[in-house]
């Protein structure tokens, strides 16, 4: 392969959800792990919110992305994982991203002549940032800063049941 050849081109990682994948750089994946219940946060959080899920010593929010697009998350089975995703804008408090995946993640490479545009006339979904066909495979990219603000007040939903589940031992 030439140098030209090699600057051109971006290892990826496919994340297998429900219906469908995602596709981040792999550079953005920081691990996947074995899927654990996560611990519940406050019933005001969205539904694709499924709670706090422990990580070297973070609490970070695991997200269902097929909720966040409206569908049926379905039921977590034994090859489910989770994709330990950096978040982009150096906020400390909310370092990662756990994202649910139904399966193990495959690498790819993304070249210019792996990946086109999917050829639809509807915009993509919220949450996602493009939809494309990588080696034939149907995938989101998700817009990981609009997810992060959304998940902005995760900090305070976790602070919050806390305090609730410390002011209810004490009394």
């Amino acid at each position: 392969m030439s140098l030209s050849q090699d600057s051109t081109e971006i290892r990826g990682v496919l994340l297998p959800l429900q219906e469908g994948e995602l596709l981040l750089p792999n550079a953005a994946v920081c691990e996947v792990v074995s899927y654990q219940a996560p611990d519940a946060v406050s019933a005001r959080a969205p539904a694709w919110l499924l709670g706090a899920f422990a990580w070297r010593n973070h609490a970070l929010p695991l997200i269902a992305f097929e909720r966040l697009l409206g569908q049926e998350s379905g039921e977590i089975g034994h090859r489910a994982r989770v994709a330990i995703v950096n978040t982009l804008n150096g906020n400390d408090r909310l370092p990662y991203i756990g994202i649910l995946l139904r399966a193990a993640p495959h690498l790819v490479r993304v070249t210019e002549s792996s990946i086109v545009p999917f050829a639809g006339d509807e915009p993509p979904p919220g949450m996602v940032a493009d939809r494309v066909i990588i080696n034939g495979v149907d995938a989101l990219i998700p817009d990981l800063d609009a997810l992060e603000s959304a998940l902005s007040e995760f900090d305070l939903w976790i602070a919050a049941d806390r305090l609730r589940r410390s002011d209810a031992t004490h009394q």
